[in-house]
């Protein structure tokens, strides 16, 4: 009988997890920030901020002056804030400018638009 109740306890405690899980907080992807950057030689960036409503994944999607789009996770910086995918893109900002390097046939990483500037222009 002492093993019945166990049983009949645990299925109680793995129940009431269970149910603490399905009342957990759905993720939504929240937009933070959305700002335009003009580079040197004129292009022009965009780039808008997000991050997940539980603050556990920030990242950035950029567009860049061709038309392109690249999502970017938050990566560790030591200054600034910094987001890649390792592979082929990064994006660093600190205050109101940020640069972009991609890597080069050699594999090392080459900047390819410079000092981007935060404008006032309407998004």
């Amino acid at each position: 009988m002492k093993i019945g109740r166990m049983k009949g306890c645990c299925m109680v405690i793995l129940l009431a997890g269970c149910a603490a899980i399905a009342q957990e907080e759905t993720l939504t992807v929240r937009p933070e920030e959305r700002v335009a950057y003009r580079c040197e030689g004129g292009e022009r960036i965009e780039a808008t901020y997000y991050s997940l409503s539980d603050k556990s994944l920030d990242f950035v999607k950029v567009r860049l002056p061709d038309g392109g789009e690249i999502t970017l996770p938050q990566a560790l910086s030591a200054s600034g804030v910094r987001y890649t995918n390792d592979v082929e893109w990064v994006w660093w900002t600190k205050g109101d400018s940020a640069f972009a390097e991609t890597r080069d046939s050699s594999g090392g990483w080459q900047i390819k638009y410079n000092n981007c500037r935060a404008t006032a222009e309407k998004q």
